[in-house]
């Protein structure tokens, strides 16, 4: 926990093309705008991309969150898709923890999944707390 009570958000290893520090960044503002939802989960989720970036592993924990470049070892939540499918979930509006239907962006993140455009493997209910945490 940092002094203002919020877990601690940390970069671990990290890797030529890795994207481990911006993805901290995001997590980062997240965990401090909804602490009491991070603090929930104890998981490890990978983000897969595409193209030439190798994934980045997110370990929430007790003693805070892990945010790295690299495979994680046994992801309760994996999402993989390109680049910019990532960043369009994270700007979609979310509505109890989905991207909302009621907007553009929201519609166009859920195509991306319902046209497996963007690949989600876990559970439905642990998608929807990572994404409350991460959206911006």
């Amino acid at each position: 926990m940092d002094r203002n009570g919020h877990p601690e958000v940390r970069l671990g290893d990290l890797q030529t093309g890795g994207l481990a520090p911006a993805v901290m960044a995001i997590i980062d503002r997240g965990v401090r705008r909804r602490p009491d939802l991070a603090r929930s989960l104890d998981v490890e989720v990978e983000l897969a991309f595409r193209e030439q970036h190798p994934p980045v592993r997110i370990r929430f924990g007790s003693d805070g969150v892990l945010v790295e470049d690299g495979p994680a070892s046994a992801p309760d939540l994996r999402i993989e898709g390109q680049l910019g499918d990532h960043i369009a979930l994270m700007v979609a509006p979310v509505v109890g923890g989905l991207p909302s239907v009621f907007d553009p962006r929201g519609r166009a993140a859920l195509g991306m999944v319902v046209s497996r455009r963007v690949r989600i493997q876990g559970n439905l209910g642990l998608v929807r707390r990572f994404l409350g945490v991460i959206h911006v």
